[in-house]
Parts: C-alpha cells; structure tokens; sequence
C-alpha cells in the first residue's frame, strides 16, 4: 500500500460561491456501470497497488446524503466508488458501521511553517490522527516564501518551531524544493504573505512603500503566485501588514483577481474596541469596521475573500457576532464573493504583540523606552480590557521567544507577573521587547457563537494551529472530532454538511481540483470514521490527548493511519499547485 503519485480531474470546474452556498446540490461522482465492476472483479491489480474500503457509509463531500458502498483506490487515485460490490483481489479493509470520507482539509494553516522541517513527527502527526490529510497554509501575512532575494530583513530561523536549521530559500520554488527533499508528511496547499513579502523588502520600518517598493513587492507577489502559490495573504493585525496604506492593499488585491487567486485575511480587528481605532461611544464595533473594510476592497477590486477565523474575542465582543454574520449575508446578497472559516474552541493561537496598536509599533523600538508612550498603552490597554471583556488573565503563553522566559511557557501572564512581582502590563512589555512570544488567547467564543458559526452556510472547518514545542492549541489535536462530535450531539448540521465543510466545500473554496471528494480519478486521501464514538480528547489542562474514532487515514493512496495508530515515518503529502 504504497503510492505518491498526484491525480488530478481536469474536466471539474468548481470554486463558485453560489455552488457552495447550495451545498448538496453538486452530482457526486458516477458510479461505474456493472459491465466495468465486472471487469475490475475478473482483472488481477496489475502496477500500482490497490485498497478496498468495503461497506462503509460513503460521505463524498459533496452534501449528499450518505450510502453504503464500496470505494477503491489503486496507487494515488480514486478507481472507483460503487454502491454495489466491488470484487476484486487486493487489500481489504472491512469499514462496517464506519463512514469513509474524503480526507480532511484544513482550511486555515500554519503547518507551512513546521513541513520543512525533517522528521518531527510529534509535531505533525497529531493532524494526521485527526483525519486532516491536507493544509491550506502561508495564512496571517506570513509566509515561509515569496521574498526579496539576499533581504537582510528575512526571518531567517524560528526557534520555536525549527531549530534544527534556516530559511535558506527565497523563492517559492525553492521552498517547494526543499519540501520535495526532505519529504512531506501531508499535502500543501499554501498562500504568500503580503507581511512576510513586504518586511524583506524594507522591515519594520511603518512608512508607505514608495513607488519601486511597491512595484518589487507585486512583482514578488505574482512570482509566488505564478511558482504556485494559491494566492495572498493579509496579516493587518501583525507588522509590518498592520502599515498597509489603502492604497497598497488596493493594488495586491487587484493583483490577486487579476490572476483569479484569492485573498485570505486576517483583519485589523477582531473584538468590539480594538487597537488603532478611535473609540466612539455607541459607534460601531471595531470588529465590524474590520470587516466593512474588506467587504469594500472586495467590492471595488472584485477580488475573492476568505475571511480567517471569524472570532470575537472577549466576553462583551461575542454580543457583536450577530452584527457580522448580517454584514456578511448582505454582502454575499451583493453578489461579494466572501466567506470565512472557524474552529470549535473557545481559544485560539496569535502573538502577543498583537495588543501593541499601530502608533505604538511605528516608534519601536524607541517606544519600549518612552514613559509617555508606556504610560498612553497602558491606558489603552486597561480600556481594551474593560471594553472587550478579555485581560491578561486570559493571556496564556505556549512559547517565548526569550530563553530565560520559557519557564514560563503553559502559565498565564496574570499569574506569571505574581511570580515575578511586577504588574501585568510590565510582565506583557517585558514579553514583547525580548522578541515576543506564541500566546493561547481565550474568551474568544462561546457555545453560541461556536454553533451559529457552524450552521452558516459561507463557513468552512479548520484548525488555525501552531504546534509548539509546549503547550499545544487544543484545534491540532481535535478540532475536526469536535465539530464531528458536535454535529452529532447538538444536531447542528447533518453529517454529510459537517463533512461537506472539512472537504468538498473547501476543496471548491480554494478551487482544489483533485481532491476533496470521494470520485474516480481523484487523489486517494481518504479518512475513515465512526461517527458513534468520534470524540475530542483534549480538556483545559490536557491538550494533547489524541481523539477516538478516526479509525484509517490514507494520503494519495497510502494508508498513514491504521487502527487508530500514526505512522508518522511515511512521506505521502505532495505540493498541491494552483
């Protein structure tokens, strides 16, 4: 059961957001005509091996109600999907009382950031336990490729994520040849990063990019995009994505449409006051001006947006979720091609200079040293605090940058600050200026929000997780169980919708065409599981508990999980490219 080759189905035409929005009503793959299963039946598998998944329910990803059958996969493809039995000598795997699915795709990643690195399979494999057989990556601004040549300004290592070597490459190219090199464990699916792209031209420097700026930025922009990138993506919260003009995004975001790629965005704001905004009593939230702003560049630009982890952080912001999800139905009443994606928990994964707003950034590093400008954020903070309904209580820190703090890594910064008796704001500038740290965020949800975001018909499934080398994001170990555990328990959505969102809808969104549903000719990543017993593990104190359920995993045709097991040794991802 061994296999690496790509499939590919070149007569698909799928992406629309109309055909999402009428999730379902997409034929799935014809079945083959018996005079063909008795041919498979008679034929000996000659070449590639094959695999028989034998009487599962067969969710295809296309919404439609699922059926009992059979699915075959010879070498990296699909061969054929049958209600009928399908007789043939090979591998068989008994799936009764199981659902087989297409294999899960990750709508919103970061695991172009640990891929490269050889090896490390506790850091990937947790994704593959899950059933997630494909990442869609370079999200947030930040990309593993996509820049100047010889920058100075590149990052050119991440201790918390790989020590083991450098970015020794500039180019999309040559980040994808360092995958092909050290082998990959999942398929790729990845953006470049206006952030990352635009910090190797000039850094954290906050001024506008003059005219050769900007024009060596686009140019490495549609490099990237023409070498595979599936598109761009915005990081407005981060620096340097945060010093954007107008004017800039403009012009990336017409970039994008022109090549017919999309746009994934992470937005200024995320909470009903944010940082960088003027607070107006009774004006609107923070979060919805976020978002106006990317309905209107979509809008003038015609460019496709994914909106990333539609969250509202703080307990006071989750009142404003309502709000949003109306901006987004008028807008896709418009005709705005938008939609977003979401996870199941309660906390999520960002930086913690994400508190730090954009006048506080343009003077750094100077500002760390100004009494006036730490006494103006703390201020700020405070009133964020109390305006949101989120402080440094819900700050948890998974990774420092700085040696001597990662002591610290799993503990609350409110609780880090007692140990160490300083304030909390001094203990968070602390954090910052000796190079920042991954942080847990909570209050970002609640149960509500959670199931509203679920049964909307523009959301797609994803994980948005950073394994570190601590404290892991509870989504890489089991967010695709939650939101199968909690389509089945709550009744939110049916099975065949829940797998729909983790699957063809996003195969569509991205406009993937060979993979994503179960259909002869597709790449053979394929998840089995029982929706009776699938559960998330993890707890508030435990996050790497692996789930139950997911019973076998197959990536391109080999088989990467067997009974419940990871081999995290075999190397069956591939570069999907645009």
């Amino acid at each position: 059961m061994t296999t690496r080759q790509e499939a590919r189905d070149p007569s698909e035409k799928r992406g629309s957001r109309r055909a999402f929005l009428k999730a379902g009503t997409t034929a799935s793959g014809a079945l083959l005509a018996q005079p063909l299963l008795r041919s498979i039946a008679k034929a000996a598998p000659t070449g590639a091996p094959c695999t028989l998944l034998k009487n599962g329910l067969i969710v295809d990803g296309t919404g439609k109600k699922g059926a009992v059958g059979d699915v075959l996969i010879k070498g990296a493809k699909i061969e054929a999907v049958s209600h009928s039995p399908i007789k043939i000598d090979c591998t068989t795997v008994d799936c009764t009382g199981k659902v087989i699915a297409p294999g899960f795709i990750d709508a919103h990643s970061h695991m172009d950031w640990l891929l490269p690195i050889p090896g490390r399979p506790d850091l990937k494999s947790p994704f593959t336990a899950q059933g997630c057989t494909t990442f869609v990556a370079g999200n947030c601004g930040w990309a593993v490729a996509g820049y100047r040549k010889n920058s100075r300004h590149k990052r050119e290592s991440r201790p918390d994520l790989f020590p083991e070597f450098k970015i020794a490459w500039d180019s999309m190219a040559g980040y994808f040849a360092h995958l092909r090199k050290v082998g990959m464990s999942h398929n790729l699916v990845t953006m470049v990063g206006q952030g990352s792209t635009r910090r190797s031209i000039r850094g954290e420097d906050p001024s506008p990019l003059n005219p050769a700026e900007l024009k060596e930025h686009l140019t490495l922009l549609e490099e990237a995009m023409d070498q595979g990138a599936w598109g761009v993506s915005l990081g407005l919260q981060y620096s340097p994505g945060i010093f954007a003009t107008p004017e800039e995004l403009k012009q990336v975001a017409r970039l994008v449409a022109k090549k017919d790629k999309i746009l994934t965005v992470h937005a200024r704001a995320y909470s009903a006051v944010a940082p960088g905004y003027e607070l107006k009593p009774f004006g609107t939230p923070h979060n919805a001006l976020a978002l106006k702003e990317m309905i209107d560049l979509a809008r003038e630009t015609g460019v496709r947006v994914q909106y990333s982890h539609l969250i509202f952080a703080g307990t006071i912001s989750h009142k404003t979720y309502g709000i949003c999800l109306k901006m987004i139905d008028q807008a896709i009443a418009d005709g705005i091609d938008i939609m977003f994606d979401t996870y199941p928990y309660h906390c999520g994964n960002t930086g913690i200079t994400v508190v730090l707003p954009k006048w506080f950034r343009e003077g750094l590093p100077g500002s760390y040293r100004d009494p006036e400008a730490l006494k103006r954020l703390r201020t700020e903070i405070a009133a964020l605090s109390n305006l949101v309904g989120l402080g440094y209580g819900d700050i948890q820190i998974t990774y420092a940058e700085d040696p001597e703090l990662r002591q610290y890594n799993g503990a609350f910064l409110a609780d880090i600050a007692q140990k160490r008796g300083k304030a909390p704001f001094e203990m968070a500038m602390e954090f910052c200026q000796k190079g920042g740290a991954w942080v847990l965020l909570h209050k970002y949800s609640n149960m509500e929000i959670i199931e509203a975001l679920m049964k909307h018909p523009a959301a797609l499934f994803m994980t948005d997780a950073v394994p570190a080398k601590w404290l892991r994001n509870p989504a890489g170990t089991g967010s695709f169980p939650l939101f199968l555990q909690y389509a089945r328990d709550r009744k939110l959505i049916s099975l065949e919708q829940a797998v729909r969102k983790m699957t063809g809808a996003t195969a569509e969104r991205f406009r993937i065409k060979d993979r994503g549903f179960l259909r002869k000719g597709l790449a053979a990543d394929v998840t089995v599981f029982d929706y009776k017993t699938v559960k998330d593990n993890t707890t508030l104190t435990d996050y790497d508990t692996p789930p139950t359920g997911v019973e076998a995993v197959f990536i391109n045709g080999e088989q990467v999980k067997r009974n419940g097991k990871v081999d995290g040794s075999v190397h069956a991802g591939t570069i999907v490219k645009s």
